[in-house]
């Protein structure tokens, strides 16, 4: 799969992942694909999240500029290294894992929430679970070697 026409009935069947594609011309970013979790995360239809950036999407109106430069600069690391992968907090108990994968013309996006006790190591696409291991086997297995 090189596109992501390609790997649209792919993505749409993973219902562990929350999957978004953006699109970049420079940098400006577009929305062109989310999976049907993702939908579902945030509360949006798919055309209401193709109409809006990914940042103001997700984020809260008074998100702190220096956050959103943080998620560019996140962005900007995955095209440039080919992945871009995050484990953080998001509350006691549960964290967030994020995988950022260079694909076609932009990002392909996914996390998942996780237990914190979970020992799993997460410094390379190769240390993750099948989720997310499956996806990235099926559109960069070159990030697994």
């Amino acid at each position: 799969m090189n596109t992501i026409a390609d790997a649209k009935s792919l993505l749409d069947q993973n219902d562990h992942l929350s999957i978004w594609y953006a699109a970049y011309k420079g940098t400006e970013e577009t929305v062109l694909y989310a999976n049907p979790l993702f939908c579902k995360t945030f509360g949006h239809s798919l055309e209401e999240i193709l109409a809006r950036k990914r940042y103001e999407l997700v984020n809260p109106p008074d998100t702190p500029a220096a956050t959103i430069e943080q998620f560019k600069a996140e962005d900007r690391e995955a095209m440039e290294r080919g992945f871009f992968l995050q484990r953080s907090v998001v509350e006691p108990g549960k964290d967030i894992l994020v995988l950022k994968i260079r694909f076609d013309q932009g990002i392909i996006g996914m996390f998942k929430l996780i237990d914190s006790n979970d020992p799993s190591q997460t410094n390379s696409p190769h240390d993750l679970d099948g989720d997310f291991r499956s996806v990235t086997e099926s559109l960069r297995a070159d990030l697994l070697g």
